[in-house]
């Protein structure tokens, strides 16, 4: 039994690694052998976003020239997974958006069908109070895309650098997570354990209304319900039959390749000629051309 801990933050020894850590030592406990990694410490060079993963049938043009594909692989390796990053500006860190951008490669090289349902946990401090609004956002994304099952999902609020280090509650939580994360592993048993949400799938709150202004969704998910006030309380009502169909549910992501992504092909090989012609004018107007980074270099 496996168990990678992830930390998606560039300080080094920070609540993030430290929290983490303590999580893996809750799953060493329950007899896991674990493995920490740091994503900073790797180059993923942002996606072109060229599509040639998609449609040329190579992978990811970048896949030799970072640590991309060499990080994906770690996760598909392992049986459970830790996930922690820092909240900053409302959500984490910049570094987990771009290893995401490039999982479009996953739509022509899904994850192994091992991948699916894989236990997994997101841990997440943060120092301001009302800052957290999309913190879950990126990595829920992340571990959807995977296929994996996001059983626990903690917020810690730790103000000060390394302060987790002496927060008993917080290292118990932490703690609590990665034990969770081995059981679930053990036992098979993937149920959600974490704080509920709103949504059934994510548990996020982060609902999105309709133009209609009755019908709302999950934003991360993509399932629709409709909003109702009981007792003075807001309630959002979700339909059953939608669950199955959240955005990367194994239905919803063949529909969505079959029909929405694949056919994009033969789109492009039909009309690449008159597109390239069209697009001359805008190869020719105001070229574009990289700054010196320096100001003094600039000036």
């Amino acid at each position: 039994m496996k168990i990678l801990g992830i930390v998606a933050s560039h300080r080094r020894l920070g609540n993030t690694e430290i929290l983490v850590k303590e999580a893996l030592m809750g799953a060493e406990e329950q007899g896991a052998e674990v493995e920490i990694m740091r994503w900073t410490n790797y180059e993923i060079l942002p996606c072109d976003g060229l599509a040639t993963c998609l449609f040329g049938g190579t992978g990811c043009a970048l896949r030799d020239r970072d640590d991309h594909d060499y990080l994906l692989h770690k996760i598909y390796d392992c049986d459970g997974l830790i996930f922690g990053a820092p909240c900053y500006l409302l959500e984490v860190p910049a570094i987990v958006r771009r290893f995401i951008d490039r999982l479009f490669v996953l739509m022509g090289s899904p994850p192994p069908p091992s991948m699916r349902g894989k236990p997994a946990a997101i841990i997440i401090p943060y120092a301001t109070r009302g800052w957290t609004t999309y913190a879950f956002l990126q990595p829920n994304l992340l571990l959807q895309e995977l296929g994996m099952e996001v059983i626990d999902r903690a917020l810690i609020h730790i103000q000060a650098m390394s302060e987790s280090a002496a927060d008993q509650k917080a290292l118990e939580r932490a703690h609590n997570v990665g034990s969770e994360v081995a059981n679930a592993v053990k036992t098979g048993d993937t149920t959600y354990k974490g704080e509920p949400g709103v949504c059934p799938v994510c548990h996020d709150r982060n609902i999105h209304i309709f133009k209609d202004n009755k019908t709302v969704e999950c934003g991360l998910c993509g399932i629709r319900g409709t909003l109702s006030i009981k007792n003075g309380e807001i309630k959002v009502n979700f339909d059953k039959e939608q669950i199955p169909w959240y955005r990367f549910s194994r239905e919803n992501m063949y529909r969505h390749f079959t029909y929405e992504i694949k056919p994009s092909k033969d789109y492009f090989m039909r009309n690449w000629a008159m597109l390239k012609e069209k697009r001359r004018k805008y190869r020719e107007y105001l070229t574009i051309e990289r700054e010196p980074a320096m100001p003094e270099r600039r000036g």
